[in-house]
């Protein structure tokens, strides 16, 4: 995910997400081979916020429909640190903590906020994170011209397969790096060579995308290129404005 999430929720979103309709006629067939800045050969993606809708306004949402103490959740929102790398939610994204044992740490810490995070709850946030289609299909076009795609997620191993029912990972990106699986998580700095790597590509020829200004900040301090989102659809203009430039 990527604007991230505190130990029961995340930084709100309040505005609406942006609806805008894609005219395919108006994206280019290739890659811009102009040399005014460093050749992008690959785009990466966030999940969460970046190729679905906006999380901020569903957890609202999700968390009103539980009735949570909302003066704790304040307190809890306030004490926490995206970048906090012994936080239990920290832990879970890097597959340190069961799934259970998150559940079970959160509803003692502040119950019914463990529901937004079980699958087998109808509040379980995963499920209610809808995938843009706009940008499912962009994403295509991007492979189509010729470019690397991958996807650099901060998740949960025992959600993926809620993740991979709607969208097709394996069809759609050369790459895919999920917290879960490699130990590390965003903004660790170890995890973006870990995505170069994977690559095989120098920093300035990879564009990141993420909704989380940490991660983007730390994506620009190890040399790649990057856009921060606030909008899934409207992102895109940058992104071509970009390669474009290329």
């Amino acid at each position: 995910m990527g604007r991230e999430i505190e130990p029961h929720g995340i930084s709100l979103i309040n505005e609406p997400p942006i609806v805008q309709v894609l005219d395919e006629s108006e994206v280019p067939t290739e890659v811009n081979s102009r040399s005014d800045g460093p050749k992008v050969e690959a785009v990466v993606f966030d999940w969460g916020g970046v190729i679905t809708i906006p999380p901020g306004p569903v957890i609202e949402k999700l968390y009103k429909e539980v009735d949570i103490d909302q003066k704790k959740l304040r307190t809890r929102r306030a004490e926490y640190r995206d970048d906090d790398p012994d936080s239990q939610f920290a832990k879970l994204e890097r597959g340190e903590l069961s799934l259970d044992a998150y559940l079970t740490w959160s509803h003692s810490d502040l119950p019914g906020a463990e529901a937004i995070w079980d699958p087998t709850s109808p509040h379980f946030l995963f499920s209610h994170l809808k995938v843009v289609p706009e940008v499912v299909n962009r994403i295509s076009q991007l492979r189509q011209r010729g470019l690397i795609t991958g996807l650099l997620t901060n998740n949960i191993a025992e959600a993926w397969p809620v993740v991979t029912e709607t969208l097709d990972v394996e069809k759609l990106f050369d790459v895919v790096v999920n917290s879960a699986f490699v130990g590390m998580r965003k903004p660790e700095e170890r995890i973006y060579t870990h995505l170069l790597e994977e690559l095989e590509m120098e920093p300035e020829n990879v564009l990141f995308l993420d909704d989380n200004r940490l991660n983007v900040d730390a994506a620009r301090a190890r040399g790649i290129q990057v856009i921060e989102v606030t909008e899934p659809v409207a992102a895109w203009t940058k992104l071509e404005q970009i390669l474009g430039k290329a």
